[in-house]
């Protein structure tokens, strides 16, 4: 078990890296100083920020230094200004205390994409029988699932609010069976190979959405909240430094659908040769993005 003092003294030495992140960056590209993006290592975030780095190497050459850390960590970094941006932050529910606590130090550069968080189960399940997460109490449904929650790591965001789920609607004989992502998603795929009842605690964007044929309970109590907006955040005078940039995170947005699908393919290649081949096939609509702001004033009387 970590201790507090260890806590404290691992986020000290990543903070410390990500500053020494920085330092070492500072001179590159005839003088222009690289932006530091920080981004967590879930499948969602690498896509998005691998192909926000390779827009902007491309578009406006603009040096990118891609710094990887935990999501809190990320956000002490962005108040501290230690980073420059991080594109995934989940703001709607999930990361709202991090921006509370540290939003006078920080700015809001637009919204990229919508995600959600919630019970799933296979299509193949009637919605007849299992509609919203109250269906779950009725007593042939809890045999057919035999009381289990598949979910991720014990202890994160997800795993935390479904702890609350059960409690909210008294899911009594139920239990998260807390695994990592991928022997989640393994035990996931075995049960729907021997046609039984699986629920899972899910999350998207996600390639599993892409993979198999889900859908989310109805959760009347709101207890995982409704759609998430997932925002690009950058630390206080990012815009100001570096207007550009600001100006194509406005813009940035990817369809749920593509990123799901790149998600997936990079499980079987890897995610920087996907986003190459997305960022080929789509260049013009992405150069858009850097130009939406000229377009609209030119179309002002």
């Amino acid at each position: 078990m970590i201790t507090i003092k260890q806590g404290l003294n691992r986020a000290r030495l990543l903070l410390a890296g990500l500053a020494l992140a920085v330092t070492s960056t500072v001179s590159h590209a005839e003088g222009t100083r690289p932006i530091v993006v920080g981004w967590v290592n879930w499948a969602d975030a690498e896509i998005t920020t691998k192909l926000a780095k390779l827009a902007l190497e491309d578009q406006l050459k603009q040096p990118v230094k891609l710094v990887m850390a935990d999501i809190g960590i990320q956000f002490q970094a962005l108040s501290a200004g230690k980073v420059d941006i991080i594109p995934m932050a989940w703001l709607t529910y999930s990361h709202k205390p991090f921006w509370e606590k540290y939003k006078n130090k920080l700015e809001d550069l637009g919204v990229l994409y919508e995600g959600r968080l919630g019970l799933a189960v296979p299509t193949s399940i009637p919605v007849s029988e299992v509609a919203s997460i109250e269906d779950l109490n009725k007593p042939e449904v809890k045999e057919k699932l035999a009381g289990k929650i598949l979910t991720s790591e014990v202890g994160n965001g997800q795993y935390k609010t479904a702890t609350r789920a059960i409690e909210a609607y008294k899911l009594e004989g139920y239990k998260l069976v807390a695994s990592s992502e991928t022997g989640m998603l393994n035990e996931f795929e075995r049960n729907l190979k021997r046609d039984q009842w699986t629920l899972l605690n899910a999350w998207s964007p996600h390639w599993m959405f892409s993979t198999w044929s889900l859908r989310y309970l109805d959760d009347p109590k709101e207890v995982f909240g409704k759609a998430e907006q997932i925002h690009a955040v950058g630390r206080k005078g990012f815009s100001r430094d570096f207007p550009e940039v600001a100006n194509f995170f406005a813009h940035f947005t990817l369809p749920v659908k593509d990123l799901e699908t790149m998600m997936k393919q990079a499980r079987a290649t890897s995610a920087d040769e996907v986003v190459a081949q997305y960022y080929a096939a789509h260049k013009d609509t992405i150069a858009d993005m850097f130009k939406e702001d000229a377009a609209r004033t030119a179309q002002q009387p």
